[in-house]
């Protein structure tokens, strides 16, 4: 019912304690020095529809207080403001961290933590879904080809070995900066070796010399994958002419495709 209504966001983390509150609550006319005009917080803003408080661990606990009522009463004032204002919002939140162990150690408040616990949703590291790694590369590598107004048609096949090996302690973000930078440095068509940046060229060295041997099946599904990817990438995403380049039916194609859950469009 909230889908087509006001979708607000902010990073709890990247704004100062007092701004934060200002931002998500507003406040009155000369309720500080500064405040020259009334300002609607986002409480006010995404009445009836969606607020997204990204990073929400980072949130100072006197201003946790204050979300908690919010939650609770669904009502709020402005800073320097005496009159409640009513607000009816979905509440996301986001984090990096393990608030369950934030509570034990004190720094996130558990009664907080119960009320926005309702429903969770856990995304594991990108090193633990490596089947996500090739589409994101290809969804970011189309993002700044046409940012930076390049012809860029693929990457290569050492390089997807890097990205399938490589931990990703940063996650889908620090995916998609080592795509933008091999973008922004590629020289061809296709983002190579040199075109990563020097951290990601140095583990490279280590995988291929030092690359523990996998089991054979799960070496045969990985190579398998980057076969068919590869052929797609070449073909630009049509089926019929990577099952003629690869002398592999078509048939058999749309199945691998399926198995690995590989989408051709990103390679169009």
């Amino acid at each position: 019912q909230r889908a087509q209504q006001r979708f607000v966001a902010i990073n709890c983390g990247a704004i100062p304690l007092n701004l934060l509150e200002s931002e998500l609550f507003g406040y009155e006319r000369g309720a500080f020095t500064g405040a020259v005009a009334e300002k609607r917080g986002l409480f006010e803003v995404a009445n009836h529809g969606t607020i997204f408080l990204d990073e929400i661990s980072e949130m100072d606990q006197s201003l946790q207080v204050k979300l908690l009522r919010v939650i609770q009463e669904k009502r709020f004032q402005r800073i320097g403001g005496t009159e409640e204002i009513a607000t009816d919002v979905r509440i996301v939140t986001s984090t990096n961290r393990n608030l369950s162990q934030e509570v034990l150690e004190g720094r996130f408040r558990k009664d907080l933590f119960y009320r926005i616990n309702v429903i969770k949703i856990q995304i594991p590291p990108l090193r633990e879904r490596p089947e996500d790694i090739p589409l994101l590369s290809h969804f970011f590598l189309t993002k700044y080809s046409k940012e930076f107004n390049k012809a860029m048609t693929g990457i290569s096949p050492r390089v997807m070995s890097v990205f399938l090996h490589y931990r990703w302690d940063g996650n889908v973000r620090e995916l998609e900066n080592v795509v933008e930078h091999a973008v922004a440095m590629a020289e061809s068509e296709e983002i190579s070796l040199s075109d990563l940046p020097e951290h990601l060229v140095n583990a490279a060295s280590g995988f291929e010399s030092g690359a523990a041997i996998k089991p054979f099946d799960e070496a045969k599904r990985q190579f398998e994958r980057q076969y068919v990817e590869r052929a797609l990438e070449k073909c630009h995403g049509n089926i019929a002419e990577a099952a003629r380049l690869t002398s592999i039916p078509r048939q058999n194609i749309y199945e691998k495709i399926k198995k690995y859950g590989i989408d051709p469009n990103l390679f169009r």
